[in-house]
């Protein structure tokens, strides 16, 4: 376990390096007063996990940042938040959505459901004040299901994270405490 830690501190920011990243600033203060929501301890880092995976299934902009902010007010790691919304890529964009979409489809009537358009609305770059409206009406294209599928895709996906990473941190633990009793046990 002390290996996976180290090369997970390798792999996450810290606190000091996240107050020199330009944008991140503001929150160095609270980072300092809170040291705990750097350090890495199960509960910490699988809330940490499920905030990042469950804010990175929303299509929206600034998703490490959203991600941050919940872990914070949450009390989670925040570098395992940011780190996990990297999970949700263009790669993996097209199963979360499918699942978005079944989760959405038992939850919206199936006359209701309407049908996914995949012709991108016409924007006009021109006109920054016909942005919002073109962005609504690219979100309503995509029908009730996949909208409503989008939350219950994230906390599926989420409580999943969760769990997984809670009881995979338990088992390297057995584990590592299996191996330090067999090498008492030779000496």
């Amino acid at each position: 376990m002390a290996e996976f830690k180290k090369r997970l501190r390798r792999w996450f920011p810290t606190a000091r390096t996240l107050e020199q990243t330009r944008g991140f600033g503001w929150l160095s203060h609270y980072l300092h007063e809170h040291p705990r929501l750097w350090v890495l301890h199960r509960r910490g880092v699988a809330l940490g996990v499920a905030l990042g995976i469950g804010i990175g299934v929303f299509p929206i902009p600034l998703q490490m940042p959203a991600a941050m902010l919940a872990a914070v007010l949450l009390r989670a790691n925040v570098a395992a938040a940011a780190a996990a919304t990297w999970l949700t890529n263009p790669f993996t964009m097209a199963p979360i959505w499918a699942l978005a979409a079944l989760l959405g489809s038992f939850v919206v009537p199936r006359a209701d459901a309407g049908v996914v358009s995949p012709q991108p609305v016409a924007w006009q770059w021109s006109e920054p004040t016909s942005w919002p409206g073109a962005i609504w009406e690219q979100v309503a294209s995509w029908g009730p299901a996949l909208l409503a599928g989008f939350p219950l895709a994230g906390l599926v996906l989420g409580v999943s994270a969760y769990l997984v990473v809670y009881w995979g941190w338990a088992v390297l633990i057995h584990l590592e405490r299996r191996r330090r009793s067999e090498r008492r046990r030779r000496r």
